[in-house]
């Protein structure tokens, strides 16, 4: 299944299990899971107990350099995570600062500011922090725990994680060609086309709109996925149309988790395989690699076929579909 779950933070929000039942959930639909070290409230050697799906680690850059050395050792030692996502637009945290304090007013039992805490700050040697306590804390003075994002954040900082460890890593927040060219020369493995969300930055680019520029400016060396934005089948077909490996999804997860738990996410990520499927099948498609830029209507020639002749995607016209096939999930 060409879909993974993106990172995102305060899970036992949604669901009292937070990120156990995300990689739950996940697994019942072989779906991949793009695991929030930072702010999770359950522990990354917790989360890897769930079978099936891929696991990656997502990581801000931080100040204190060795509390990440700590995070990605802390996850080769469990042995499932297959990939490091290093979020690469996000040298500050303006959102974090102005809106935490309104967890304070959400209608939610005053005791679960207590009762939800972020464990992996004592994985590495840390103290374990209740939301109660982070909502306390000098937000002009003080960060959110464990780390201080940095804001001399550089591509040479994914030389540096690169060192740590024999992991790929995936450059998250990638917009422009002449980044996706940087990041490549900088020796990531696999990059996320995403604007984080439109949480950021709010004049930033649609991430679908800017897709087809990086995916011609890495020229198929490397794999290419997207989020923000992705709500259903449709969108993810048209991702791949436009020269994504894969997508991820960031908001409905947890909108799924807070309806039903991880049997609510795993219906909802199974109905989503569904209609990929049934999607497929409509456009005469085969398997993934039949999804090309001729599909995407209306079509824009002259820029579908620069596409095509920088990146390798295969452009197909429509052909018999025997319904019995299997969709195969790109190599991630």
């Amino acid at each position: 299944m060409p879909v993974l779950i993106a990172p995102t933070a305060f899970h036992f929000l949604a669901c009292p299990e937070g990120e156990v039942a995300t990689a739950r959930g996940a697994g019942m639909a072989g779906a991949g899971y793009c695991y929030n070290w930072m702010l999770s409230s359950r522990l990354c050697s917790d989360v890897v107990k769930e079978d099936g799906g891929i696991k990656w680690l997502h990581l801000y850059m931080f100040e204190e350099r060795d509390l990440v050395e700590k995070a990605i050792k802390s996850a080769e030692a469990t042995g499932k995570f297959t990939a490091i996502v290093l979020t690469c637009d996000h040298p500050h945290v303006r959102v974090q600062g102005r809106m935490l304090p309104y967890f304070s007013s959400l209608p939610f039992p005053s005791e679960a500011l207590d009762r939800s805490f972020f464990p992996n700050q004592d994985s590495v040697g840390g103290e374990t922090i209740t939301l109660r306590e982070l909502l306390s804390l000098d937000r002009t003075t003080s960060n959110v725990p464990g780390g201080t994002n940095s804001d001399k954040l550089s591509w040479d900082d994914v030389k540096w994680i690169k060192s740590l460890t024999g992991l790929p890593i995936v450059a998250k927040g990638v917009l422009s060609a002449a980044d996706a060219r940087r990041a490549l020369w900088s020796g990531v493995d696999a990059i996320i086309v995403s604007n984080h969300g439109g949480r950021q930055f709010d004049g930033a680019p649609p991430a679908i709109e800017c897709l087809p520029a990086v995916v011609a400016a890495v020229g198929g060396k490397i794999p290419i996925l997207v989020d923000t934005g992705v709500r259903s089948s449709t969108d993810i077909v048209k991702a791949i149309c436009m020269g994504a490996t894969a997508v991820l999804l960031g908001r409905p997860p947890l909108w799924a988790l807070a309806c039903g738990g991880s049997d609510a996410l795993g219906r909802m990520l199974n109905t989503l395989k569904d209609d990929i499927k049934a999607d497929m099948m409509s456009l005469g498609a085969r398997s993934l690699a039949d999804l090309g830029p001729s599909l995407i209507w209306p079509p824009d020639r002259e820029r579908l076929d620069d596409i095509v002749r920088a990146c390798g995607v295969k452009a197909t016209t429509l052909s018999s579909l025997q319904r019995g096939d299997s969709i195969q999930a790109p190599h991630l």
